[in-house]
């Protein structure tokens, strides 16, 4: 009997540390894990509104939850490019979140972000994966052949052992930024609504679907539209039909 106390006892107090433990964890890491996702949705809005300047504006009344937010963009000269706004759908194993920008006119859609999704990896991943564009030489030395120029005496005044002055001068070892995008989210670009179509086979006219993940490209689709929706009952709220 007073073992199953003491058994008690220990276990009462190791729940209590791990309590302890994870509230003090997520106190600690709220704030950043808040920073990274704000900095993931502005890069998502300067994706999705090509040519936007400054900081997308919200439309929404402050009251609205922030995954119902909806945002519009202008470029330099202060003209509207596009609205943007979340869309969430489920796909085969996860929830897909997407931002999507559509044009003033909200007929056309401008690009799209896949925020977060969970889906099979191999498959439903490749949704966010981009062809790389690195060649053997840029694997090894950092950057791509043709960003050096190799003509120029300066080039080869300075002994390769010397790094820290060569990547100085010309960026060597330093990983270069990839401005590939997932060719995936690229075919959305200039879709209309009726355009929004699942194809097996590749057709530009069409979404394609990526390979063995049918059901999560139907996801981003139906994420897309939602977003859509969004838009025009904020702009269009009284009656609105997507073209």
């Amino acid at each position: 009997m007073q073992k199953k106390v003491q058994y008690t006892i220990i276990l009462t107090i190791v729940s209590l540390l791990a309590s302890v433990g994870v509230s003090s964890t997520f106190l600690l890491t709220k704030d950043t894990i808040k920073k990274k996702e704000l900095a993931s949705l502005a890069e998502a809005l300067y994706t999705v509104l090509p040519g936007l300047e400054d900081q997308p504006v919200e439309i929404t009344p402050p009251e609205i939850a922030e995954h119902n937010r909806v945002y519009k963009g202008t470029n330099k000269a202060g003209n509207l490019i596009g609205y943007a706004a979340c869309g969430e759908a489920q796909g085969y194993s996860s929830k897909i979140k997407v931002m999507v920008g559509i044009d003033p006119n909200l007929e056309k859609i401008l690009g799209i972000n896949i925020l977060a999704q969970r889906e099979t990896p191999g498959l439903g991943t490749k949704m966010t994966e981009a062809e790389s564009t690195n060649t053997l030489y840029s694997l090894i030395y950092g950057r791509e052949l043709k960003s050096i120029d190799w003509d120029s005496d300066e080039a080869w005044k300075l002994s390769p052992f010397r790094q820290p002055e060569r990547i100085r001068k010309f960026g060597l070892l330093k990983r270069t930024r990839n401005n590939a995008r997932p060719w995936f989210q690229e075919q959305f670009k200039q879709k209309t609504y009726n355009q929004l179509i699942v194809s097996k086979v590749k057709d530009t006219e069409k979404i394609t679907a990526v390979t063995g993940a049918t059901i999560s490209t139907k996801a981003v689709i139906n994420a897309v539209l939602e977003a859509i929706g969004k838009i025009k009952g904020i702009v269009q709220p009284s009656a609105w039909e997507i073209k």
